[in-house]
This record gives C-alpha cells, sequence and structure tokens, in this order.
C-alpha cells in the first residue's frame, strides 16, 4: 500500500490524541483521527489553565466575569458553540476586551472554522500580545486550512516564545512528520520526551517516526514502552497497541498480535482499523466466522470504505458464502468508481 500522509482521518470524537502512522506496505495508519480531533486533544490542556487563571484572578466575580468562566466551562465540556453564544455579547458590551476575542476564536478553531477563527485572533491581538499558546491555536487554524508552511511559522513563533512547553514540540513533531521530514520529527518527539518523560503519544509517535525511518526493532520497542507507561491508565489509549499489533503482523506474529488487537478493541470498540486488523489476524489462523464478523464490524462503522467491503468479500468467499461475497465485492467497485473483480486490491 502507498504510504498516505495526512492530519486528517475517520475519528470524530473527542480524542485522547495518540496518532498513529503509516509504514511501508501498509494502510495508511494516520493518527490525528481528525483535523478537529487533533486540534481539540493538544488545546484543551491550554483552555484548562486558562479556566484555572481566571479563578484565581476573580475570586468575586463581576457578572461578565461569570459569563467568562462560564463559557470556558462550556468549552471544556466541549460544547464550544453555546460557548460562542455567551462570548459575543461579552465582545459586544466590552470591544476592547482582550479575553473574550481570544476565547471565542479559540471556540471557532474548535468548531471547525479556521477562517473566522483567524480574524477573531487578529482582533484580540491588537488588544493584547498573544501567548505561546495562542500562537499555537493560530498554527492550528493553518493545520485545519491545510496551509502546512503557514501552521509551521507560527508553531515557531510559538516555540521561540516558549522552547519549554511539551505539546508545542509534540505538535512540532506531528508537522514534521506529516511533511515527511522524518528526521525532524525525531528530534521535536525526543524534544517532548525530554520535556514530558513517559509521555505515551510522544512515544507512540516516536515509534511511527522509527517505522517511517524502517528502524523496525526501535519501533517496536517504543510501541512496548508506550503501552507499558499506559499500564495503570483508567482511560489508556488503543493507538500503541494497534501500531504494534499491525508491525507484528507484517512480521507473521499473529498470535501476540491477535491478543494485542483483543485489547485494542475494548478500549475503542468503534475504531474500524482495530476491526480491519483483527479480521486479518483471525483469517490468518484460520478463524473464518471471526474474520467475517470482524470486517462487518468495519463495514459498519465506515461504509463509505471500498477496502472494508472487499476485506469482508474476501472473507465471505472464503468462507464458502459466494453470494455475500459478489455483493460485496460489487459495493467495493461502486465505491472505487471502478470496475475491479474479486481478484483486484
Amino acid at each position: 500500500m502507498r504510504r498516505r500522509k495526512s492530519w486528517t482521518g475517520g475519528d470524530r470524537r473527542f480524542p485522547r490524541c495518540y496518532p498513529v502512522g503509516v509504514g511501508n506496505k501498509r494502510k495508511s495508519r494516520c493518527g490525528w483521527l481528525s483535523v478537529s480531533g487533533c486540534v481539540a486533544a493538544m488545546a484543551c490542556g491550554a483552555l484548562v489553565g486558562a479556566a484555572r487563571q481566571i479563578g484565581t484572578l476573580t475570586p468575586n466575580p463581576s457578572p461578565s466575569a461569570s459569563s467568562l468562566a462560564a463559557a470556558q466551562q462550556l468549552m471544556h465540556e466541549g460544547r464550544f458553540a453555546e460557548a460562542e453564544v455567551l462570548l459575543r455579547p461579552l465582545i459586544a458590551a466590552d470591544p476592547k476586551a482582550a479575553e473574550p476575542r481570544y476565547l471565542l476564536a479559540y471556540a471557532l478553531m474548535r468548531e471547525n472554522k479556521p477562517a473566522d477563527s483567524l480574524k477573531e485572533y487578529t482582533s484580540a491581538a491588537a488588544l493584547r500580545t498573544p501567548t505561546a499558546t495562542e500562537l499555537r491555536d493560530v498554527a492550528f487554524d493553518y493545520v485545519l486550512l491545510k496551509d502546512l508552511p503557514d501552521a509551521e511559522r507560527w508553531m515557531n513563533r510559538s516555540l521561540a516564545m516558549d522552547g519549554n512547553d511539551a505539546e508545542t514540540w509534540y505538535a512540532m513533531g506531528r508537522l514534521h512528520y506529516t511533511q515527511g521530514r522524518y528526521g525532524d520529527a525525531l528530534t521535536c518527539f525526543q524534544e517532548t520526551l525530554a520535556l514530558n518523560p513517559r509521555s505515551v503519544k510522544g512515544e507512540n509517535n516516536l515509534g511511527l517516526v522509527y517505522e517511517a525511518l524502517n528502524r523496525n526493532d526501535d519501533a517496536a520497542q517504543a510501541y512496548r514502552t508506550a503501552i507499558a507507561w499506559q499500564k495503570d491508565d483508567p482511560a489508556p489509549s488503543e493507538q500503541p497497541l494497534l501500531n504494534l499489533a499491525i508491525l507484528l503482523l507484517h512480521r507473521n506474529q499473529v498470535a501476540e498480535a491477535e491478543q494485542l488487537l483483543e485489547q485494542a478493541a475494548k478500549i475503542a470498540p468503534k475504531e474500524p482499523r482495530i476491526h480491519e486488523n483483527l479480521g486479518q489476524a483471525y483469517q490468518r489462523t484460520g478463524r473464518l466466522p471471526d474474520a467475517v464478523k470482524e470486517f462487518a464490524a468495519a463495514v459498519k462503522l465506515a461504509p463509505e470504505n471500498p477496502r472494508y467491503h472487499y476485506l469482508l468479500g474476501q472473507a465471505y468467499r472464503r468462507d464458502g458464502d459466494d453470494a455475500h461475497a459478489k455483493q460485496e465485492f460489487a459495493r467495493s467497485a461502486a465505491l472505487n468508481g471502478s470496475h475491479s473483480t474479486s481478484e483486484q486490491q
């Protein structure tokens, strides 16, 4: 399979944001599960910090401060459109107040309205110099606009202001990884881990870079380290489990890969890539009914993905169900806009 470099993917949940990536001869495993999703996870930490700051600065809050705090709470809960409704009257009442504008810019970015967000950041910057975190959020707007050169420029400005922010180094690493600049990405993820030791997503991404550099033994060790670090986490990520499993499948270490994928499925049952690869593992060990079940689950979660229909068709055919196999091959061909046969792909 061709390597696809992208910040985007299919999952629109509020993410834990453990990016996954790609290696030679495999489907894309882009771990910024959606553009809005990846931006969300990185910005939420800054939002929490800002909320705490306002609580500290205003022990007896005015009505406007209360509304500001309420807007921040809504954003913390992922209710960005509602926060926008609260913030706009505050801006109308006091056009020279910077904080509501910065918060509105953030909310708009999280609503996937990058052009509107950038306008608000520009207005806010005329009232107060942006912080390093706010410059990073500007970079995220450019990511949403798919303008990666400008995203890198603003990320660099953020790092110039605060070079000790692990999240910004992480974001820069993702940017370089997406651009295929694996050496630069490696440096960024190493810096992330130096600033935030035991960062699961940092270590997981280190593995992705090692894979891209064909350092597969190092990649496997990085994934295992990330898995070990989240052993006692009440909300672990499925991503290092998935990444290691795919690497092991390519090494024909099917039994361990199967175990990892079953663990990943318990963590993220709505992630179609887990079901896809678990189906592949079951197929290799002759568990054809289970393989059909997993590929069918992937199809249900991502019905517009032609590959999943094709894999389900293959599993049906190997399990002796030619009628359903033909239906899935036909659906795959229709989604591809081609006349591919059951022997293609």
